[in-house]
């Protein structure tokens, strides 16, 4: 049985692997507090639940997962591309492997979204990117 543990490193592994996302200085496992944000840009992975639903011999899983990338820039229009750059980056690593190193039957982005802060005189915006999964066990 494949656990969503299990799959939310595996989709640390693969992004933190992609050469298109080396900028990124760490990927955590769930949103870290601001005291421990790295320098940016920095990302994190958490699951998000899912339906679980009787099948004729196995039970079908699907599990969501947030992808989130946060980048700062003096410039916001700056700050604007480099996400819009990442949330393209990121979406393209993940559709290049669709059953995450073989723990699930299939994945596919099914949402974007970003977020924008203002922080003195920087541009703070991150982009969620959702990810679905499904696997029978």
């Amino acid at each position: 049985m494949t656990s969503p543990k299990a799959i939310r490193n595996q989709i640390i592994t693969i992004l933190d692997a992609a050469t298109s996302l080396d900028s990124i200085k760490r990927f955590f496992k769930g949103e870290p507090p601001r005291s421990r944000w790295p320098g940016f840009p920095w990302a994190w992975v958490e699951w998000a639940g899912g339906p679980m639903a009787p099948g004729a011999a196995k039970m079908t899983v699907e599990d969501r997962f947030y992808i989130v990338v946060v980048d700062k820039h003096i410039e916001a229009e700056k700050a604007e591309d480099s996400i819009m750059d990442y949330a393209e980056s990121v979406v393209a690593v993940l559709d290049d492997d669709p059953s995450l190193g073989g723990l699930v039957a299939a994945s596919w982005v099914t949402n974007r979204e970003k977020q924008k802060l203002f922080e003195a005189d920087y541009s703070i915006v991150a982009v969620r990117i959702t990810l679905q999964s499904r696997r029978r066990e």
